[in-house]
């Protein structure tokens, strides 16, 4: 594992084919909550649907 730095761009694609490829994302924890960060500065308003497993 390497650390570099890359646009949120590079990282919503890297999740995203992820998530898709039934990988899991347990290695992104840090990054998620780092990204849920900038979406809450910078994107406070943006709508999206969910779908919670409790």
């Amino acid at each position: 594992m390497s650390k570099k730095v890359i646009t949120l761009k590079e990282f919503a694609q890297e999740l995203t084919q992820r998530l898709n490829n039934g990988k899991t994302v347990d290695c992104c924890k840090e990054e998620l909550i780092n990204l849920a960060k900038i979406v809450e500065k910078k994107l406070p308003d943006e709508k999206i649907e969910v779908m919670w497993k409790d």
